[in-house]
């Protein structure tokens, strides 16, 4: 085979690896996209609960102080017993008195209410805990593993890419230019095969006689269609 097209043809063959290998690399990003999905809506769910256990601790905390408030005029109240007169006032003083029991136990039922809530987020909170650190850790696990996969590939790809500046320098300046055109205008593919007469580039037909001078693989031809060089592989 002539030296030139040998040297294209391992060339197509070293950039095929290298662009196969960027395309991994690209790539790589989208994989961690479930499973950040996943941790998105782990943490969302138990932001929601943490959010709904907070608003009801601190409902909890205005009905203590205002359980205490209470409390602290019921006791003014009754220190004040001793100054009543008479039998009206007194039955005024124990209605206003009896007004402040009633609205303490009522806060009272409303703090058992709470916290009989406050219980039951407490145990919502920690099973949304318990399943978002599972979930975080599947996606640091996962996203560890994508890491060292993309370490692997740029390594991989730094080597392929020594091994092309090896063949590169030794094509002809010329003939590496239009091979570089037609990389970036034929979709990686500059060098192709043909078989039965048909370039397997664009998929054109391709003369006979044309054809049998391919087959010797003796000179570098391009498809008078797609400019792609050819070569022949024995069967």
């Amino acid at each position: 085979m002539n030296e030139q097209l040998k040297l294209l043809k391992t060339l197509q063959e070293v950039d095929t690896v290298i662009l196969s290998i960027a395309e991994k690399i690209e790539v790589l990003p989208n994989k961690l996209d479930k499973a950040k999905a996943f941790l998105k809506e782990a943490s969302a769910s138990f932001e929601k609960i943490k959010a709904e256990y907070d608003k009801t601790d601190k409902k909890k905390k205005q009905k203590y102080d205002a359980l205490e408030e209470i409390q602290g005029k019921i006791s003014k109240l009754k220190t004040k017993s001793s100054e009543i007169k008479t039998n009206k006032e007194y039955e005024a003083h124990l209605k206003e008195i009896k007004t402040f029991d009633d609205n303490k136990y009522q806060i009272e039922e409303e703090i058992l209410t709470i916290m009989e809530t406050l219980e039951s987020l407490a145990a919502d909170l920690k099973k949304e805990d318990v399943k978002f650190r599972k979930v975080e850790e599947n996606y640091r696990q996962e996203e560890k593993i994508l890491e060292d996969e993309k370490n692997k590939l740029h390594a991989e790809m730094e080597t392929h890419k020594t091994k092309r500046k090896d063949i590169a320098r030794r094509i002809d300046e010329d003939i590496y230019g239009k091979y570089m055109v037609l990389i970036k205008s034929g979709g990686g593919m500059a060098v192709v095969e043909t078989r039965n007469e048909v370039c397997l580039g664009c998929h054109t037909n391709i003369p006979p006689q044309l054809y049998n001078d391919i087959r010797n693989n003796n000179d570098i031809f391009t498809c008078y269609n797609c400019n792609r060089f050819l070569f022949y592989k024995e069967k």
